[in-house]
């Protein structure tokens, strides 16, 4: 009769220590999923910023001084007052922005 409850007793620690497991695998990979998401935002939040200064100082010839970013502008013509402007980040192409002014 004690070696059927030892058993049972070391039959739910194991069933225990599978269950926190993979509860805790299932809050580490939320986390790392929610810092990815986090760093995309914050990405995107600085190209907007970004495309604002471009597009507000576009006839000076703006640079960005940020090495995180991949500025490209085209002047559609050189008489011209339309511009196409690109910005991609480097390291991840997910996030890219397009404008196109017209002056």
């Amino acid at each position: 009769m004690i070696k059927y409850k030892k058993a049972f007793a070391l039959l739910i620690v194991l069933g225990l220590l599978i269950s926190f497991s993979f509860l805790s695998i299932n809050i580490i990979q939320n986390r790392t999923y929610s810092n990815q998401i986090d760093k995309l935002k914050y990405l995107e939040l600085q190209a907007k910023i970004h495309m604002k200064y471009i597009k507000e100082n576009i006839t000076n010839n703006p640079q960005i001084n940020d090495d995180r970013f991949n500025l490209k502008i085209i002047q559609e013509n050189n008489d011209s007052k339309t511009y196409h402007i690109y910005l991609k980040t480097k390291e991840l192409n997910h996030i890219s922005l397009y404008e196109k002014i017209i002056i």
